[in-house]
């Protein structure tokens, strides 16, 4: 094999083993599926709060009635 595509396959080798120990130093795993799957996790959990802001909003306390809370989440549609 010619000495610079071993060198180039070399350096390529090198450079997916750092990647794969950045990803376990960063993510504590470097195991694609455990990655997807806690990146769609994330995606969902994402999705469901921007639901939730989007439905209801916070009310300050002082508009309703409860006692040893600062502040409420009410649907939108309840207050004008």
């Amino acid at each position: 094999m010619d000495l610079s595509i071993e060198d180039g396959l070399e350096s390529q080798v090198v450079s997916l083993y750092k990647e794969k120990e950045e990803l376990e130093t960063e993510l504590g795993t470097c195991d694609i599926d455990s990655i997807l799957q806690e990146f769609e996790s994330l995606n969902r959990e994402l999705k469901r709060l921007y639901s939730f802001k989007e439905h209801y909003r916070k009310v300050d306390t002082t508009q309703i009635r409860i006692e040893s809370i600062q502040s409420a989440y009410i649907p939108k549609h309840r207050f004008p």
